[in-house]
């Protein structure tokens, strides 16, 4: 069975030796994982965001199990990026597994240089440019709502990738944004792929104490198996218009979910609020996805993605 994936990094290409990886915010630094389990079995490892400067945790209380899932308002709460290249990266098996950053920044200035570190590192394998900020109540202009400042921004970004690192876009969880809009801009700009999916804003009130529960706003983001729904449904509509690799997420936990992505047409999947939930998390789901494709008769990943179709009513 092969659950290699092969993606686009400028003109050339980098393979995965399978769809799964770990999704930014909920996998630390990565150096965390290195004595819980083999990080080299997933296909790609995705380090905690990174913004121009180091931050504080939120005072306030940062996470709080809500249903089917977790709320979470950490805030800026990261080292950064020029630390992590020069005190983590090295403890990584980047040789062995590719490891990936997640950026965020308030000006295009800043996520080019961020790029150029990346690629100046010569180890890291590709880069997610995160459209979840800035974030609420800071005064810098968001340029992810729109399409013509998005593809813009994105030729900048692709031309200090250089085809040396992959250069992913991550689309905001945004009411204003049209997921089709967002995925054609940035690939006209040069992102080698999009990546669908971020928290959404949720809140919950504890009705004894009557105080929200989590963050300094009453609010945080909101992940777990609770969003799959909207979020496949993302995915198939970006799937559709996409010429370039969709990265599937929000909501996984099953093998069955993973496939589920596969079906709608990602090439691949990070998930974040179940991998939290054990530390053997990852190592299971994949022996789950090889028993599950083996039942199903699948060989390659290429066979089943973009496969699910509309079931025809039957003739009247």
């Amino acid at each position: 069975m092969d659950l290699s994936v092969t993606v686009p990094m400028g003109a050339g290409s980098m393979t995965l030796k399978n769809p799964v990886m770990s999704a930014a915010g909920t996998f630390g630094n990565i150096v965390e994982y290195l004595d819980v389990f083999d990080i080299t079995k997933l296909g790609g490892v995705v380090a905690n965001s990174f913004l121009p400067w180091q931050g504080e945790p939120n005072r306030c209380r940062r996470f709080a199990h809500t249903e089917n899932g977790y709320l979470s308002a950490f805030g800026i709460n990261n080292m950064t990026l020029d630390r992590f290249i020069a005190d983590v990266l090295p403890r990584l098996p980047t040789d062995d597994v590719p490891v990936f950053v997640d950026i965020k920044a308030p000006t295009r200035a800043q996520l080019v240089e961020m790029i150029r570190a990346c690629v100046e590192s010569g180890r890291i394998a590709g880069v997610e440019v995160n459209g979840n900020f800035p974030y609420a109540g800071r005064d810098e202009p968001s340029y992810w709502d729109n399409p013509a400042n998005n593809e813009d921004m994105f030729r900048a970004l692709s031309a200090a990738a250089d085809g040396k690192v992959v250069l992913w876009s991550k689309a905001a969880t945004s009411a204003k944004m049209i997921i089709e809009d967002f995925v054609s801009a940035s690939e006209r700009g040069g992102a080698d792929g999009t990546v669908l999916f971020n928290a959404i804003p949720g809140a919950r009130i504890d009705i004894e104490r009557r105080t929200f529960v989590c963050g300094s706003t009453g609010f945080g983001g909101y992940s777990g198996s609770g969003v799959k729904p909207f979020a496949l449904w993302r995915c198939v509509q970006a799937a559709r218009v996409a010429t370039r690799p969709v990265i599937g997420a929000g909501g996984i936990v099953t093998a069955e979910d993973v496939v589920e992505y596969i079906m709608a047409g990602a090439h691949l999947v990070q998930i974040g609020a179940a991998s939290m939930s054990r530390p053997d998390y990852f190592p299971r789901l994949l022996d789950d996805l090889h028993a599950l494709l083996e039942r199903l008769g699948v060989r390659s990943l290429d066979e089943i993605r973009g496969c699910a179709r509309v079931e025809v009513a039957p003739e009247a």
